[in-house]
């Protein structure tokens, strides 16, 4: 067995008190068989069960949207008493992402929808790293063994694609032009000066906004007078963010292969997916008269929560 991961995998440890456990709140969270087995085997079984919605085979939620076993310390009172091993596969996997794209080769990264995670990943003053390790170490894994005939092949593919978005010699623009033409795309009508509207339409569609022409053309428009001023500050001040941003989502995502489609259009997805958080920061920006870096993780945090959950194959 072979697991490809950053190096920053192994450094992640769940602290609850750094993010009020936001991956305990507001989610569903579904009990898998095996957990279900080894409460049932307890004395205190019942005491489990009772929170556990048997139909749908998830936790019963408290009214605050908090999970029944988050403690007023925001720790899980089910590790506490019965370790990490009682955990459901979600709760014992997240924010690991893992997927197994043949028998023996597998993929697990992080998503920066864990605060404690995305401070991990991104704030790292060295490029991303990777290392190949034999130890699986979640159990909620992602089957897409249907994508690859090479899987090996496609990592190579992958690591050649992210060593491009991390030539610091270069900015961040002028990589995503490497990138697409690694991958035989055109950038010239991927550039975010000739794309305001398209923004506002993906913008919308994301927050499923229901704006009105009228509404659109004027976020159009205020994007267009702001946004070379406010992308210039963000590239000079976050671009080790956003590098390590858009690495972190190519290997997460496994991209070029995310989408179903080619390379060329799993590229145009990358690139788009990257000038809608532009848009978002320039509005930010504008919004609050600043971006400051605690402002820009925010966003980036809010928008891969959306990106989780709006994907679609």
């Amino acid at each position: 067995m072979k697991i490809y991961r950053p190096t920053y995998v192994k450094d992640f440890k769940c602290n609850g008190k750094a993010c009020a456990s936001r991956c305990c709140r507001d989610w569903k969270i579904s009990l898998d068989e095996a957990t279900r087995q080894k409460f049932s085997t307890l004395p205190d079984r019942a005491d489990f069960f009772k929170h556990v919605d048997a139909p749908a085979q998830a936790f019963k939620m408290q009214s605050s949207g908090a999970c029944p076993f988050l403690n007023e310390n925001f720790l899980c009172k089910l590790q506490l008493k019965h370790g990490e091993d009682f955990l459901p596969a979600i709760c014992q996997s997240f924010p690991r992402v893992t997927y197994k794209l043949s028998e023996e080769i597998f993929t697990q990264s992080m998503t920066l929808t864990c605060p404690v995670a995305e401070i991990l990943i991104l704030l790292r003053g060295e490029p991303i790293t990777f290392e190949v390790v034999n130890n699986l170490s979640a159990r909620q894994i992602f089957n897409v063994t249907g994508k690859f005939s090479e899987p090996e092949k496609f990592l190579e593919r992958q690591q050649a694609a992210i060593k491009i978005l991390q030539r610091r010699d270069l900015s961040i623009n002028l990589r995503l032009k490497n990138l697409c033409e690694f991958f035989g795309e055109n950038i010239s009508d991927l550039d975010a000066q000739n794309n305001a509207e398209t923004l506002t339409e993906i913008f919308s569609e994301m927050y499923k906004a229901n704006l009105s022409a009228e509404k659109k053309a004027h976020l159009a428009a205020i994007y267009r007078v702001n946004q070379e001023n406010i992308l210039a500050q963000l590239h000079e001040n976050f671009s080790v963010v956003l590098e390590n941003y858009l690495v972190n989502e190519f290997f997460m995502r496994l991209y070029p292969c995310a989408f179903k489609g080619d390379e060329k259009l799993n590229c145009r997805v990358f690139v788009r997916t990257y000038r809608a958080i532009e848009f978002a920061a320039v509005l930010t920006a504008i919004s609050r008269a600043r971006l400051t870096l605690e402002d820009f993780l925010e966003l980036l945090c809010a928008l891969s929560d959306k990106f989780n959950h709006s994907r679609r194959d």
